[in-house]
């Protein structure tokens, strides 16, 4: 079951992309998110891509099935300064859509051979406790990319992968490809995040880049 699952991942993606949401506070049954910039209460991004960094999710030039797990590869790449991975995603594109951990190991292999360039190390996790992977992602200054089973912004539960540009503090944030752009994260609280990594069954997916992450930002 988790396989089919993963290997629709994304689907529903191209669907919503046309899907627009004000900046504002938004409920789904008992649980809320909202809408914000790169800071909210005191507490900022841990991973603050820039936006012209972020890209936008396509759907394949094959089946038109989202593309949303090698954009949000692609762009926690480019938060590492992975530079000879521009591309992956568009690469990708000229296979079949969606995504799931033992193709994204064969597509990147293919990608890094056909560039001839060394397969970078990266990390990927399947199971019920995502948490501590995404967290320890956030520590070391790297950008997760994690299953995404639910949001507001859409109509009901979806397959999709996104990026957690922030897992610190009390709050957790969205970066979804759906959505690109610094006035455009999803914030929650951490165990909300978790939530919606899960969901709708009781396991996660997280795929992590274990190059090194840029230096953290100075504080005064």
């Amino acid at each position: 079951m988790k396989s089919k699952l993963m290997a629709v991942l994304g689907i529903v993606c191209v669907l919503a992309v046309n899907v627009s949401i004000g900046l504002a506070t938004v409920s789904y049954g008992d649980r809320t998110s909202f809408i914000n910039g790169r800071q909210h209460a005191g507490e900022v991004l841990d991973c603050d891509l820039p936006e012209t960094e972020q890209i936008r999710n396509i759907g394949s030039h094959v089946d038109g099935a989202g593309m949303c797990v090698m954009s949000s590869i692609e762009m926690s790449a480019r938060w590492n300064g992975m530079d000879e991975l521009r591309g992956l995603r568009d690469w990708c594109a000229n296979e079949r859509g969606g995504g799931y951990p033992s193709k994204v190991t064969k597509q990147i292999e293919a990608f890094c051979r056909a560039k001839q360039i060394p397969v970078p190390p990266y990390l990927q996790y399947e199971g019920p406790d995502p948490g501590p992977v995404i967290e320890a992602a956030a520590k070391s200054g790297r950008m997760a990319c994690i299953t995404y089973g639910t949001s507001p912004r859409y109509m009901g539960p979806i397959a999709h992968m996104t990026c957690c540009p922030k897992f610190s503090g009390r709050f957790a944030v969205c970066l979804d490809n759906n959505f690109p752009g610094e006035s455009k994260y999803e914030w929650m609280d951490r165990d909300e995040l978790i939530r919606r990594v899960k969901y709708p069954g009781s396991s996660g997916w997280v795929f992590v880049w274990l190059t090194s992450p840029p230096p953290p930002s100075p504080k005064n």
